[in-house]
C-alpha cells in the first residue's frame, strides 16, 4: 500500500516509540499520525497532545491507516496486533525480537498472502542496519559464518566488570541505572535476546529459519569471579558471543559466554555497543560496529524502516537453498567450566586444573540437553576458541604439575 500521505498509527510510546517519534518530528515528516496506542491512559507523557488512544484493534483495522509500528514489549499482544496488521495488508515495522522469533514463518505467510508489507531491522543489532546489509550487499554472495556481540547490555555489565573491577550485581545495578537493562534483565543476560536476534539474522544470511528452543544458549549470569580471573591471567576477555556457521551444508547456532583474545575484534567492543563479523565466500571477512541500545539509535532505525517501507521489501532469496542445509547440533566446542567434571559421561577430552575447574571438549547437543542442569546448579560455561585453546595446551603441557588428569 503506498500513498502520498501515509496514515499511521505507532502502538507503544516508550523509549524506543520516543526515539521514533523524535525523528518523525525532527523530520517534518508529512505522513500523518493518526493516533498513539498506549495501554496506561493515566500516566503521564510528553509530549501530552498527541493523538492517545488505548483502542488498538479499531486503530489497526481503520482502512484509512496504511503502516502500523509496533513498539511494545509485550511478547503475545505485539504478536495479535502485527498478526492483525498484516491479515489487513498493512505495511509493519516492528522492533520486537522474541515475537518474531517465534511466530517467523506465520508472519512471513501473512505478509505474502495480504499484499502487506513487513520490517524489524530494529529487532536485530540496534544502529547497525545488518539485515539491508545481508538482503542487499550480500545478495549475490555466499555468508559462511556470522559471529557478534548483539545484546547491548550484557556486553555493559562485561564492559564493567573487567575495567572497573566491579562484581556482577555490581555491574548489573549500574546497567539498570544507566538504562540498559531492565528490572528484570532476564531475557539480556540469560543469552535469549542474542538468541532471538541470532534466529533472524540466520534466516536471512542462510535461509534457515530455527525455532528458539532448538538453539543453545547461555548467558552471563553464572559467570564467577574465577573465571574473571583466570581470563584476566591469561588476558582475555569474556565476551556472550552469537555464533552461525554454515560447513558442508550443516548450520551450527549458539549464544554462549567466549574468550576473546587481542587479536580478536570483538576483544575491542565495549559498553552497549554491538558488533556483527560477516565471513562470505568471496568478499570476505567484514565487521560492522554500532550502538545496540539507546532512546535514539533505536528510533532512528525504525524511522529509516518507516521511510523506506514503500520501495523496500526484504528478499529472502536465500530460502531454497536453506531448505537443503541441515542443522547440525553434533558439532564439538571447547569450553572451560568452574564445575567441568559434572558433565563427565558427556566428555570426549578434559584438562581439570584444580578440583572440578577445568576445560573440556563436548557436543553442543550434550550441553542442550542438560541446559537446565546447568542452569539450576549456576555453572559456568565459557567457549574456548581453537586460536586460544593451543595458547592454554601449550601453557599446560609446559606446566604438567597443573594437571591432574586428562583422558580421552
Amino acid at each position: 500500500m503506498s500513498t502520498s500521505i501515509k496514515n499511521t498509527i505507532l502502538v507503544g510510546f516508550g523509549t524506543v516509540g520516543q526515539g521514533f517519534y523524535h525523528y518523525f518530528l525532527e523530520n517534518n515528516t508529512q505522513n500523518k499520525l493518526t493516533s498513539v496506542v498506549i495501554k496506561d491512559k493515566f500516566k503521564e507523557r510528553n509530549p501530552s497532545n498527541l493523538p492517545f488512544t488505548t483502542d488498538s484493534k479499531n486503530s489497526i483495522t481503520n482502512k484509512n491507516v496504511a503502516t502500523v509500528i509496533e513498539l511494545i514489549t509485550d511478547q503475545k499482544e505485539a504478536y495479535n496486533i502485527v498478526k492483525e496488521a498484516l491479515k489487513n495488508g498493512k505495511q509493519v515495522i516492528s522492533a520486537n525480537k522474541k515475537m518474531i522469533a517465534y511466530h517467523f514463518d506465520e508472519l512471513l505467510e501473512l505478509e505474502q498472502k495480504n499484499g502487506g508489507k513487513f520490517l524489524y531491522e530494529a529487532a536485530v543489532a540496534g544502529s547497525i542496519p545488518i539485515l539491508k546489509l545481508i538482503n542487499e550487499h550480500y545478495a549475490f554472495d555466499e555468508i559462511t559464518q556470522i559471529r557478534g556481540v548483539i545484546n547491548g547490555t550484557s556486553n555493559y555489565i562485561l564492559t564493567q566488570i573487567f575495567e572497573q573491577g566491579i562484581d556482577y550485581q555490581q555491574a548489573l545495578k549500574q546497567a539498570q541505572q544507566s538504562g540498559f537493562a531492565e528490572a528484570d534483565p532476564t531475557d539480556d543476560v540469560g543469552g535469549f535476546d542474542a538468541l532471538y536476534k541470532l534466529i533472524l539474522l540466520s534466516a536471512h544470511a542462510f535461509g534457515k529459519f530455527i525455532h528458539p528452543e532448538k538453539v543453545l544458549n547461555f548467558g552471563i549470569e553464572n559467570i564467577l569471579a574465577k573465571d574473571i580471573e583466570f581470563a584476566k591471567n591469561n588476558q582475555l576477555k569474556i565476551k556472550l558471543v552469537a555464533q552461525a556457521v554454515k560447513q558442508n551444508n550443516k548450520l551450527t547456532l549458539s549464544v554462549l559466554p567466549t574468550f576473546v583474545d587481542v587479536n580478536d575484534d570483538l576483544f575491542h567492543i565495549n559498553n552497549e555497543y554491538n558488533a556483527i563479523e560477516v565471513l562470505s565466500n568471496n568478499i570476505g571477512t567484514q565487521f560492522f560496529k554500532g550502538k545496540g541500545a539507546g532512546k535514539f539509535p533505536t528510533g532512528h532505525v525504525v524511522y529509516t524502516d518507516y521511510q523506506s517501507i514503500d520501495k523496500t521489501s526484504y528478499s529472502y532469496k536465500h530460502t531454497l537453498s536453506g531448505k537443503r542445509i541441515k542443522y547440525d547440533t553434533d558439532t564439538f566446542t571447547w569450553v572451560y567450566s568452574n564445575n567441568i567434571t559434572s558433565l563427565d559421561k558427556y566428555i570426549e577430552d578434559v584438562v581439570i586444573i584444580n578440583r572440578s575447574e577445568g576445560y573440556a571438549k563436548i557436543k553442543l547437543s550434550h550441553l542442550i540437553k542438560n541446559k537446565q542442569f546447568i542452569k539450576e546448579n549456576k555453572i559456568s560455561f565459557i567457549v574456548i576458541p581453537d586460536n586460544i585453546l593451543n595458547l592454554f595446551s601449550i601453557n599446560f603441557t609446559r606446566n604438567s604439575e597443573l594437571l591432574e588428569y586428562a583422558y580421552k
